[in-house]
């Protein structure tokens, strides 16, 4: 059974596709912005769904600070946010924390 990480995704649709998967056990979703939470329930409702999976836990705060505190927790992790470093650095700090290491591509 996987445990699944998501940074980001506040309007909840990563959260709701990620729980159609029968091999997902656990989901954590970090999200910095609780207003974005909040209208994403409101104004996106086919969307906000996800956020009230039971296999869902929700922390608000920052995400990378989330990961550093919860190394090898998690055997996948997905990002649904905003890009200010670069795709690939954040790809390479993500695949260090995962618990499984899979890179199809051979970057690493």
């Amino acid at each position: 059974m996987l445990q699944v990480l998501i940074v980001g995704g506040g309007d909840g649709g990563v959260a709701r596709e990620v729980a159609k998967h029968p091999d997902v056990e656990s989901i954590v979703q970090v999200e910095i912005d609780s207003h974005v939470l909040e209208v994403s329930k409101k104004f996106l409702p086919f969307m906000g769904t996800g956020l009230t999976n039971p296999k869902l836990t929700l922390h608000v705060g920052d995400g990378f600070r989330f990961m550093e505190q919860h190394r090898q927790e998690f055997d996948v992790i997905i990002t649904d946010s905003s890009d200010p470093i670069g795709m690939y650095v954040i790809s390479v700090i993500l695949l260090c924390m995962c618990t499984v290491k899979v890179c199809p591509l051979n970057y690493l």
